[in-house]
């Protein structure tokens, strides 16, 4: 009878076997837990360093695009300036000669400036903001010389005077831009 016994309740060496394997079983599947749970970890950070390098770089790609165009609409505004100004102080060209030449050719290239001014404002950093304003500030200025005598005309102006300040404010004003755009040029490569 004891043999019965031993076989119903079953024999007292299978109870460590059995609490051994319950107990390695569950030893497997904490560790597999772990390990997936780490690689998960891994994989979202890893992610999550792909999308701030990704986002990085479309910020970049914005800010060159803007530099480049506030460059080349500074080149604009500065030629229709000129051609402003030029129109303004030859005595030949009459007022409507000035009127088609700041609405058709300086009014634009104003309104292009002043976008690509806006743009650049809004896409740098706070260090280029503040030496943007310098720029913006020079622009206005180049702007004011060229359509000072827009109403008059050449009638009673020094025009060689009027001409080397104009000049100045123009090389004023392209310094600060490349100042500017050599300071962010970080940014954008």
């Amino acid at each position: 009878m004891a043999e019965k016994k031993d076989r119903a309740g079953g024999s007292t060496d299978e109870r460590p076997n059995r609490r051994g394997t319950t107990s390695a079983v569950l030893a497997g599947a904490l560790i597999g837990a772990l390990a997936g749970l780490a690689g998960s970890t891994l994989a979202y950070f890893e992610a999550k360093d792909t999308h701030r390098a990704e986002s990085a770089a479309r910020r970049a790609d914005i800010r060159r695009a803007a530099y480049v165009d506030l460059s080349a609409s500074t080149d604009r505004y500065v030629q229709q300036a000129t051609q402003m100004l030029n129109v303004s102080l030859d005595p030949a060209k009459s007022a409507e000669d000035r009127r088609r030449q700041f609405e058709d050719k300086y009014a634009p290239a104003n309104t292009d400036l002043s976008r690509a001014y806006t743009t650049v404002r809004l896409v740098t950093t706070r260090d280029g903001r503040r030496d943007l304003e310098k720029v913006g500030a020079l622009s206005a200025r180049v702007g004011k010389l060229a359509t000072d005598r827009y109403d008059r005309g050449a009638a009673g102006v020094d025009a060689k005077k009027a001409g080397v300040e104009f000049t100045e404010a123009v090389e004023r004003q392209l310094a600060a831009l490349q100042t500017f755009l050599d300071r962010v040029a970080g940014e954008a490569l």
